[in-house]
C-alpha cells in the first residue's frame, strides 16, 4: 500500500508557466503539480539544456505562473530531471523563496483545491 509521506500535500494542475534562468533566458513550461514545498514542471527539449551558471553548482531558476488571476514568482532549485518522452522533460523543483503575498495566494489555492 502506498503512503504519501510528503510534508506538504501536492495538487495536480495544468497551468502555463515560465522558467527563467538568472542569465536572462526563459522557457515556456507547464506546471503539472504544486505544493508549498515544490512543483513539477514539464517542457520540451530546451528544458534539458538548462545548466547552472557554475559547473557543479545546483541548478536554480525563477518560476513565474499565475493563480486566480494573480502573478506569482518564486526562486526554485531543480532537485530532479526526468525524461517522459523524446520531446517532454519534467523538472522537480524545490521551493527556495517566495514573497509573503505569493505564499498566501499559493496556500489559499491549494486549500481550495483540497476541499
Amino acid at each position: 500500500m502506498y503512503v504519501d509521506r510528503r510534508t506538504y500535500p501536492r495538487i495536480d494542475t495544468d497551468l502555463p508557466a515560465e522558467v527563467q534562468m538568472f542569465a536572462g533566458s526563459s522557457i515556456d513550461v507547464r506546471l503539472i503539480n504544486l505544493s508549498l514545498g515544490g512543483m513539477l514542471v514539464e517542457g520540451g527539449k530546451e528544458v534539458e539544456l538548462l545548466r547552472p551558471l557554475v559547473d557543479g553548482a545546483p541548478l536554480e531558476l525563477s518560476l513565474h505562473f499565475g493563480l486566480n488571476q494573480y502573478p506569482l514568482h518564486c526562486h526554485c532549485r531543480v532537485v530532479y530531471q526526468r525524461r517522459q518522452s523524446q520531446g517532454c522533460i519534467q523538472l522537480g523543483l524545490s521551493l527556495l523563496s517566495i514573497d509573503d503575498r505569493a505564499l498566501a495566494l499559493l496556500q489559499q489555492y491549494i486549500s481550495e483545491q483540497l476541499t
